[in-house]
This record gives structure tokens, C-alpha cells and sequence, in this order.
């Protein structure tokens, strides 16, 4: 009997070194630690963007998106206004067509060294001749970094070193 008590005092006595090394409450089981928090690249700014879809619709223009934490909005002009998330570099977002076209699509995307590049599909409609159809899809890319204006001044002749 002794030696029964003895092997059951050891026991318990290496159970709760271990749990004491796990910052365990006596006599609970160790709790499972928190997974982190989910990360996302930064998409915010002002970004040249292109877009075509279709039904004839394209443009490319510089557009402002907005982020806070890992959701992002903007608006690109003669497409529409856009909403979503960012998950690691992957993008999903919902697109509300705006004036000649009404309507919606769904989309996802990747941000891959300075680009954003992805495709959406929806539905839309609008008045005749207006390139609005009811089944639309397309595609985009939106660079990291507007494109400067460059001024160039010339030098005149007299100027220039030969």
C-alpha cells in the first residue's frame, strides 16, 4: 500500500510540474493558447487603376482607397463605389455600379509586389446604348503608386555643355 500511495504522489507531482510550467490554475486543465491576430497588406492610397468588363465598359483613372484595420472602400468615377476585405494580400469586395449602369458584383483580387489585380461579376442595367448588360463580368489592376507628372523643362542651346 505504501508503495501504491508513493507511485500516486510522484504521479501527480510530475502532472503538475507540467502544468505549472503552462501557467495552469490547480487542479483545471491548461488553457489553449489564442490564435493571432490575421494580418493584411495595406492598400490604401491614391492608386492609377484600369478597368474593362464584358460588356464594352473600360476606363483608367487614379482612384483614392480608403482602409481601416483590414476594410478597405473607394470609388473608381465611371465604374462604381466598392467595399471589402483584406485577408493576408488576398481581396474580396462588393461592387455597386454607378450612373449609366445600376446593379452589383462580387469580386476577389491578390496585391502582388505593387499591383492589385482582380475580376468581378455581376449583373447591371441601364439605359440602351449605354454598355450596361445583364450579365457582366470583368477585371482591373490598381498600381501601388500613381503615376508622377513629369514636367520637362528644355535647356536652351547656349546652355549645354558640348
Amino acid at each position: 500500500m505504501t508503495r501504491t500511495i508513493a507511485l500516486l504522489v510522484s504521479s501527480l507531482s510530475v502532472s503538475l510540474i507540467g502544468c505549472e510550467k503552462k501557467s495552469c490554475p490547480p487542479n483545471a486543465p491548461c488553457p489553449t493558447p489564442t490564435p493571432s491576430i490575421a494580418s493584411c497588406v495595406n492598400v490604401a492610397g491614391e492608386r492609377n487603376a484600369l478597368f474593362h468588363d464584358n460588356c464594352g465598359r473600360k476606363d483608367t483613372g487614379v482612384i483614392v482607397i480608403a482602409q481601416a484595420g483590414c476594410t478597405f472602400s473607394g470609388r473608381f468615377p465611371s465604374l462604381g463605389d466598392f467595399d471589402g476585405t483584406v485577408s493576408g494580400s488576398s481581396l474580396s469586395f462588393k461592387l455597386q455600379f454607378s450612373d449609366p449602369c445600376s446593379g452589383s458584383a462580387t469580386g476577389t483580387g491578390m496585391v502582388v509586389g505593387g499591383v492589385m489585380t482582380g475580376s468581378y461579376m455581376g449583373s447591371e442595367s441601364g439605359p440602351s446604348g449605354s454598355n450596361c448588360c445583364p450579365s457582366v463580368t470583368g477585371t482591373f489592376t490598381f498600381d501601388f503608386a500613381p503615376t508622377p507628372v513629369a514636367t520637362v523643362t528644355p535647356t536652351p542651346a547656349s546652355a549645354r555643355k558640348i
